[in-house]
């Protein structure tokens, strides 16, 4: 093959795995949006990405010592940013980390340009002006990108603030910005849990072939043709089929749990999920034929 062809057919690879990193990483970024920051989101990825870029040189290479310039090779990432995360193994994250309404919040109790020293409270701020408001507290805390307006639309949303009368001034009423309400923890929990053990999958199978190990189970069925007004009872037939095979699954995992257990030893399981499409976004409407998918 010419230089030139393997230049295009270099180009064509990068640019597909690209757009099926796309696909992965969209999903994680859309549940982020409205909780937490994008600064935020790529401090966790660099820090997961050093932890998983040293477990995968231990495991290609058990009895050589991982190096520092190994990890930057893998992670394009300098020699003081690795040192860094290696120092700060599960470092726990501050709200006023995750996101700018958490810090903004902070700000306004811990500067004493924002709060009373004497009474150790917040004061109440008038909304626009040069010092000691609220359009200096979001400029400080948050960045001048962010508009007071917008700032304080969303505080407001959060019942964190409120305004005067006279719409003039804010005051804070609760210094805490929740960020995942107690009603939406469990699913949030269960939802990552699911989407981890689908990453196993992804990676055994593509390491599968050069490993010499067989495949693990992967697939999708869909339909592009189902009515609007048919929604609901098609969510209700696969919601009671889907939960005839879980009680089967469950019965074969009972009858092959060895009893008594001395304590964990090999995780085996099954997964499952329903999905719809409204918003005409999903990947499977560029390829209208199909019904299938799988990696195996």
């Amino acid at each position: 093959m010419s230089e030139p062809n393997q230049q295009i057919d270099q180009d064509a690879t990068a640019g597909w795995l690209t757009q099926a990193m796309t696909r992965m990483i969209r999903p994680v970024v859309r549940f982020a949006v409205g909780r937490v920051s994008c600064g935020a989101l790529i401090e966790l990825i660099r820090e997961v990405y050093v932890s998983e870029a040293r477990a995968y040189l231990v495991q290609s290479n058990p009895d050589r010592k991982v190096t520092r310039s190994a990890l930057a090779l893998l992670s394009g990432m300098d020699g003081r940013a690795i040192k860094a995360f290696e120092t700060n193994d599960e470092r726990q994250f501050a709200v006023s980390d995750l996101c700018s309404e958490a810090a903004i919040l902070e700000v306004w109790q811990s500067d004493p340009d924002f709060s009373d020293s004497e009474q150790g409270s917040p004061r109440e701020l008038l909304i626009h002006g040069p010092h000691g408001t609220f359009q200096r507290l979001v400029s400080r805390a948050a960045g001048r990108a962010v508009t007071p307006q917008t700032a304080l639309d969303r505080l407001i949303a959060s019942g964190n603030v409120e305004l005067n009368k006279a719409g003039t001034k804010v005051r804070m009423i609760d210094p805490c910005y929740m960020l995942v309400p107690e009603s939406e923890k469990s699913a949030i929990e269960a939802g990552s849990l699911g989407m981890n053990r689908l990453g196993k999958v992804v990676l055994h199978n593509t390491n599968r072939f050069r490993q010499g190990r067989d495949p693990w189970l992967q697939q999708d069925r869909w339909s592009l043709r189902i009515p609007r007004d048919r929604l609901d009872l098609i969510r209700n037939q696969l919601r009671a089929l889907l939960e005839t095979h879980i009680g089967q699954v469950e019965e074969v995992l009972d009858d092959e749990e060895r009893r008594p257990s001395d304590g964990i030893e090999n995780a085996v399981g099954i997964g499952w999920y329903y999905w719809e499409d409204p918003s005409g976004e999903d990947p499977v409407k560029h390829s209208a034929s199909k019904r299938r998918e799988s990696s195996i």
